[in-house]
């Protein structure tokens, strides 16, 4: 429990200061004490409840969310879910994780390498937008490697740190109920209370001490944040599948 806690206050902190990485810092921990359905379900309550926090809480911005852009993707990101699933019948999930892996480091260092573009000059196409949600519904329910997409996807448009913020956080709001439900009507949703309650104090916490630091992060270093822990999902999903084929 100890370790969860740990994982929770740093996941928290991260996300809170960049928009994403929770699941990514927090899932192993959680995996490793609890069984796979109620770690998902852990991740997916306090995933919500950080998400909510990140857009209503302290320092929250709920009108900075880039909705013509999420809005769209979510859309697209309901029968990506489904695919996912279809997927997982016919490829194993290392090789997809290699795969999933391979495609997002490259796609950061790509991004990585270029200037970043001015703040609010591109709108987003609809082609573009149900390509990433229908890629982010399926990675939620292969890999659940679901956030470098849209965070790739948004930086491309040349958002500025709080529309990037808030815009993931109201995506992985709605990734996390479409997952909860997806689960529900598998019968798989199941909630620990004497792990989820205590580790929603320590979310709490950490988003208080991420919002913090997110203020006073300049746009440069916020988008060299963003892109390192892109990278690390993208090593960190790469070498889980790798483990897994050999």
């Amino acid at each position: 429990m100890i370790l969860a806690a740990a994982a929770t206050l740093l996941g928290a902190s991260v996300q809170s200061a960049t928009g994403f990485g929770f699941a990514l810092i927090l899932s192993p921990a959680m995996l490793a004490m609890l069984e796979p359905h109620e770690a998902v379900t852990a991740l997916l309550v306090l995933g919500f409840a950080l998400n909510l926090l990140l857009l209503f809480g302290d320092g929250g911005e709920p009108t900075a969310v880039r909705w013509r852009a999420v809005g769209p993707m979510l859309l697209a990101a309901l029968p990506g879910l489904g695919a996912g699933l279809l997927l997982l019948a016919v490829v194993s999930k290392p090789a997809l994780q290699v795969a999933v892996g391979t495609a997002v480091v490259a796609a950061a260092i790509v991004q990585a390498r270029g200037a970043p573009a001015p703040a609010g000059v591109r709108e987003p196409t609809l082609r573009s937008a149900c390509a990433v949600g229908l890629a982010s519904g399926a990675l939620t329910t292969t890999t659940t490697v679901s956030g470098p997409p849209i965070v790739l996807w948004l930086q491309s448009q040349g958002v500025g740190p709080a529309e990037l913020r808030a815009s993931l956080a109201a995506s992985f709001l709605g990734l996390s109920v479409a997952g909860a439900a997806l689960l529900a009507a598998g019968g798989v949703l199941a909630v620990e209370p004497a792990v989820v309650l205590p580790l929603l104090g320590v979310t709490v916490l950490g988003h208080l001490l991420g919002a913090r630091a997110f203020r006073g992060l300049d746009p440069a270093r916020f988008r060299s944040a963003v892109l390192a822990l892109v990278l690390a999902a993208g090593v960190a999903s790469f070498v889980a599948g790798l483990a897994g084929l050999t």
